[in-house]
Order: structure tokens, then C-alpha cells, then sequence
């Protein structure tokens, strides 16, 4: 097959050189973009190159029989119909046969994503330039690394504090080394991040009670299954459910189906004095855990009728359910109003969903409370994990995340 490579700035011209050097047998094998910087960097001009070869020739049309052959000697040529008259393409014609042909289509597609990542380059190119400008304070040979802290959303005069740490504490000479230079931010940040452990009932006597509150729709149903079903089928302890949640006829049901499955006893109540009841007559659990209705941040009244509820059984553990998909300031007013209520332990769910999770390196700063779990996914018992300062902390600099 003869070889031969055409370039031109559009892959519409490149594709009709191709057209106007090999016909329509071509075969396109390779399709590439090559782009150099102009004007201090920011323009970049594109170059197109196509590499094709002939085709075998089956795919040509065999040439007709002249119309004299076909109808005898004494036939005239002026006698001939209109559709036998020969077709003369025009290169617009010609090209645009070509561009229907499925080689074609590929190569432009290829060409198309190719100049939308460019396109995504430049402009990451761009943001990163206007910040470097803007925070001329950040090491050069940190600047990746402090970038990288941003994107994921950590707080700017945090991720600048952390960063300026670390050029404090680090030798000159280590501040090129990547990896090092990674290992070393991980094991900071994982300071910045306290955690708690899992549940464990440190009394001798009496149920180990264990309350969860937070907004609405964070999963503090689905994480409490959760948690009932570790405690019980595989710490095997003794674990009743109670549900204060009596807005929702559906968390009522979910949560019965879990407690019906691992075999505990469940109970709904909708007073403080039905809650102490409750509590009561679940004194031979090893756990009792205490699912709550989803409160607004800005409902007051709920907000302190919560307290009330709590104040009349004093639970061991309340620990305040928030959602990894939040805004930040979502987070922080969730978190400002239901510490007046009480939290001891933070749980952040939807971990999974998260696009950036530097919120919770945030969070746990602000409100200096320890990370209990995460959750990673709706299944049950399976996607709830202890908190690990480790792994958030990899997942803030854009390494593995949690879970499956």
C-alpha cells in the first residue's frame, strides 16, 4: 500500500488533498493534531495530518460499455438519454463523498475530541496562570500540589497554609520530587483530619445509646441500617431501632423491613415521653440506635423540639449526618444550627457521588469534631466504612477514592 501523510489546518482540507491526490479508494489509517504556541503562549496554531494509502481497487466501479457497444454500430451518441449522460464531479462534491465515507467519520470525530481536549487545556492552562499571578506568595515548585488542594474544593487559606507548611518543613532539594513531596502533604493533611473509630459500648451495664440527627435527605436511615446490621450480624451484639421519624411513612417502613431482617426489636414514638418508653423497654440491648426526622437548618421550632427529644434520654453518642454532595455553605449553616441541638461525631455520606471532597477537610476544621464513618453507596451493610484520615487525604489530592 503507498503511504503518504497530507497536512492542512482544517481536517476538511486535509481530507480533500487525500480525495484529490488518491480518489475515492483511499484508505485513511491515521489521524493526528499537532497545535504550536503562539503569542506569549496563549494562541495555539493547529496543523491536521492525515496518513493514507490506495486502496486494493475492488471497491472501483467497472467502467461501462460505450453506449454504441451496448446498442449496436448504427446507434447515434446524440440519441442518448440524459441519465447516460457521464457525471463530472466538482472537488466540493468530491470531498464531501468522502467525508461520508466511515473512515471519514472516525477521523473526524478523533479530530473534534482532540480539539475539544486542546480547547479544555488552554483553559486549564489559563485559570492556572491567573491564580499563580494572583497567589504569588505559594511556592513555584508547590504550585501544582496547591492547585490541586483547590480544585477539590479545600478552602484557599487553608490549602495556602498547608502548602506554605510543607515548604517550611521540606529540604530544597525535595520540593521537585513529586511523589515525595505528595506522601509528605498526605500524612499532614491526614492530621488535619481527626477521627473517632468505630461505635463501641464502654459501659457495663445498660444499652450504649447511639442518636443520629441532620437535615433532610442527607441518608440517616439508610445509614443507620447500616450501622445496626455491623453491630448485630457481624459484631453480633444485641441492637434495637427506634424511630422518631413519623413525618415519613416510607423511612418508617424501610427502617421496620431492616430491623424485621437482622431480628431486632423496633419502635416508633413521636413524644419525648414515648422516646424514654422506648428507651426503657429496650434495656437489654447491647445498642439502641435512634434514627431522628430530617430537620431544616432554618426551622427553628424543629430544631429545638429536637433538643427537647434528646435532652430527655441523653444518648452517649449524637452524631450529626451531612452530605458530601453539599455547597459548603449548606454544610456550614447545617452544622452552625444543629450544634446548638448537640453533636459529638460527624458521618459524611454520598462520599460516591462527591465531585470534590476537600468540603470535609473543611468541615472538620471549622467545627473541631472528630470523622466517625463514611458512606460510600446505598447498599446494606456493605458501604459504610470507618473514617480514615489516610484515605481523605488521598482523595483530596486527587488519588483513590473510598470504598468499592
Amino acid at each position: 500500500m503507498n503511504l503518504q501523510t497530507f497536512k492542512a489546518p482544517t481536517m476538511a482540507l486535509a481530507l480533500h488533498q487525500v480525495k484529490s491526490a488518491m480518489g475515492h479508494d483511499a484508505i485513511i489509517l491515521h489521524t493526528r493534531t499537532n497545535h504550536h504556541r503562539q503569542w506569549l503562549g496563549l494562541k495555539r496554531r493547529e496543523m491536521v495530518e492525515i496518513t493514507a494509502g490506495r486502496g486494493t481497487g475492488l471497491g472501483r466501479r467497472a467502467k461501462p460499455a460505450s453506449p454504441a457497444a451496448s446498442f449496436g454500430p448504427g446507434f447515434s451518441k446524440s440519441a442518448m438519454l440524459p441519465s447516460a449522460q457521464p457525471t463530472i464531479r466538482t472537488p466540493v462534491e468530491n470531498s464531501r463523498q468522502l467525508l461520508q465515507t466511515p473512515a471519514a467519520g472516525n477521523a473526524m470525530m478523533l479530530g473534534i475530541t482532540q480539539e475539544m481536549n486542546q480547547l479544555k487545556n488552554l483553559v486549564q492552562d489559563l485559570v492556572k496562570e491567573t491564580r499563580q499571578a494572583q497567589e504569588p506568595q505559594i511556592p513555584e515548585e508547590l504550585f501544582e500540589h496547591y492547585n490541586q488542594l483547590i480544585q477539590n474544593q479545600v478552602a484557599e487559606e487553608l490549602a495556602r497554609n498547608i502548602v506554605k507548611t510543607m515548604h517550611k518543613e521540606l529540604r530544597p532539594e525535595y520540593l521537585s520530587r513529586t511523589q515525595f513531596v505528595r506522601e509528605k502533604l498526605a500524612e499532614h493533611i491526614e492530621k488535619l483530619i481527626p477521627t473517632t473509630g468505630p461505635i463501641t459500648r464502654k459501659k457495663t451495664s445498660g444499652p450504649h445509646v447511639v442518636a443520629l440527627i441532620g437535615p433532610t435527605g442527607v441518608g440517616k436511615t439508610t445509614t443507620l441500617a447500616k450501622l445496626a446490621a455491623n453491630l448485630k450480624l457481624r459484631e453480633k451484639h444485641r441492637v434495637g431501632l427506634i424511630t422518631l421519624d413519623t413525618y415519613r411513612i416510607a423511612a418508617v417502613d424501610q427502617l421496620k423491613r431492616y430491623a424485621d431482617i437482622i431480628v431486632a426489636p423496633f419502635k416508633v414514638v413521636s413524644n419525648a415521653e414515648e422516646l424514654r418508653d422506648a428507651v426503657a423497654s429496650m434495656s437489654t440491648m447491647d445498642f439502641i440506635l435512634i434514627d431522628t426526622a430530617g430537620r431544616s437548618p432554618r426551622d427553628v421550632m424543629k430544631l429545638n423540639e429536637l433538643r427537647g427529644l434528646l435532652a430527655a434520654i441523653e444518648p452517649d453518642e449524637v452524631h450529626l449526618v451531612i452530605s458530601s454532595t453539599a455547597s459548603q455553605k449548606c454544610v456550614e449553616l447545617a452544622i452552625q444550627r444543629f450544634s446548638e441541638v448537640r453533636v459529638d461525631k460527624i458521618i459524611f455520606t454520598k462520599l460516591d457521588e462527591a465531585a470534590n471532597v476537600g468540603v470535609v477537610l473543611n468541615v472538620i476544621q471549622k467545627v473541631n469534631k472528630s470523622l466517625s464513618y463514611v458512606t460510600t453507596g446505598q447498599d446494606v451493610p456493605d458501604d459504610i466504612e470507618v473514617g480514615h484520615g489516610r484515605q481523605l487525604a488521598q482523595m483530596i489530592l486527587g488519588g483513590f477514592g473510598a470504598g468499592k
